[in-house]
């Protein structure tokens, strides 16, 4: 039997919450000619979810161009390759540089999961709306996501609201027009609290939240929001490093997770900004795992359940759990 840690890197991974520019690692930024001191300012050992927002600045700047945006894109698949991920969902949101339009950003991350140099590696591509653009500014970026979704309906999978959740608003309409155009939609909810607008999120039905750290009365939620997140059970990405190292969270054992594991709810692991928070799917799981003194078992059918949430085709979802069970088989 491996060890617990070698068992978590070796583990077959499914990530569903990942942030492009908050992915890049220390070698990436530095072969995107960033300085060690940037690099330091981008990685944070303790920082606040309204500080945090401030230090992709960084990593921005380092992916200004098409040429240091693919590259970054390319590496960051291949970081996750390397942890044994083999299925990734990357987010981002298309925006403009001096060097390319929203267009061009899109086109340009698209061209990168398409020259991906991992094998093993399933990749989509999920578009986020800033929150803290107004409603002329996301429907235009809405316009162009729909464009591409078109253009390449295997990659561009779904649609995400992200950016500082403090400020701007969540419009409906706008996600209503992008599932009638066959997007998926991963919403950040309850990443702070905020409970009008999580009721509106949760009655709109997304397939999938983002966080969802302020749900349960346990964490400053109420009752009525809990019941209606219970009745509709839709599966939350739980970003456990981030929330303890944003302070969202007290702690790893603390963490809000434990609610879904007591009540047999849909959750799935990821890391949010692995670059950012200098963490992997892997370090997840082991973090999880000695937190709520789970066994291997449990490892393994979060992994597989993670499938069941992910917005790949029906035929890769089937080809996900067959290389799950047969590494099940092969190593427990």
């Amino acid at each position: 039997m491996l060890e617990m840690e070698s068992f978590c890197e070796k583990l077959p991974k499914i990530e569903l919450h990942a942030h492009l520019n908050g992915s890049l690692s220390r070698n990436t930024l530095r072969q995107l000619g960033c300085t060690d001191d940037a690099i330091l300012e981008y990685q944070s050992e303790q920082t606040t979810i309204e500080e945090v927002f401030k230090l992709f600045k960084v990593a921005h700047k380092a992916t200004s161009t098409k040429k240091n945006l693919y590259l970054s894109t390319k590496t960051v698949i291949k970081e996750f390759a390397e942890d044994n991920v083999i299925y990734l969902e990357l987010r981002t949101t298309p925006r403009k540089e001096l060097d390319m339009t929203e267009e061009e950003y899109i086109q340009t991350v698209i061209n990168a999961i398409i020259d991906k140099e991992s094998p093993n590696i399933i990749v989509k591509l999920l578009l986020s709306l800033d929150r803290r653009r107004n409603h002329q500014e996301q429907s235009e970026t809405l316009d162009a996501i729909i464009k591409f979704k078109n253009m390449y309906p295997d990659i561009v999978r779904g649609v995400d609201l992200s950016g500082d959740p403090a400020q701007g608003t969540f419009y409906r309409d706008l996600f209503e027009k992008a599932r009638r155009n066959g997007l998926f939609c991963a919403i950040h909810c309850a990443e702070i609290k905020n409970n009008t607008e999580v009721i509106d999120i949760l009655n709109f039905k997304p397939e999938r939240l983002g966080h969802g750290t302020f749900l349960h009365p346990n964490y400053t939620s109420n009752a009525e929001i809990w019941n209606l997140y219970t009745k509709l059970q839709i599966p939350v990405e739980c970003c456990l490093s981030s929330n303890v190292i944003c302070l969202t969270s007290k702690s790893h054992r603390e963490h809000h997770v434990q609610e879904w594991m007591k009540n047999d709810l849909p959750y799935c692991l990821a890391t949010d900004d692995k670059g950012v928070f200098n963490t992997t799917l892997s370090k997840e799981f082991l973090h999880l795992q000695e937190s709520f003194n789970l066994n291997k078992k449990d490892l393994w059918k979060i992994s597989d359940n993670a499938i069941n949430y992910s917005f790949a085709l029906s035929e890769e979802k089937e080809m996900l759990h067959e290389k799950l069970k047969l590494w099940k088989i092969q190593n427990m």
